[in-house]
């Protein structure tokens, strides 16, 4: 799975959000995505998290092997 295969999931899955994914390693396993989403208003990190580990579904068991995630809701 590519960076951009990560991104393009991530942005279908929530419409209107910034999403940008960086291969960590250049080994095609490793990434870092920062995702920025008004659907994670009043929503925790941990919630955030568990919705981009949902959108990602079996990759995160196969291809993903490890990823560093920063989440928000845009500001007010």
């Amino acid at each position: 799975m590519t960076a951009e295969e990560i991104r393009s999931k991530i942005e279908q899955a929530l419409p209107g959000s910034t999403v940008q994914v960086r291969d960590t390693t250049g080994g095609g396993d490793h990434f870092e995505a920062l995702v920025t989403a008004v659907q994670f208003t009043g929503k925790s990190t941990v919630e955030q998290h568990r919705m981009v580990y949902s959108i990602l579904g079996q990759a995160m068991a196969g291809p993903i092997h490890a990823l560093a995630l920063r989440t928000s809701a845009p500001p007010a």
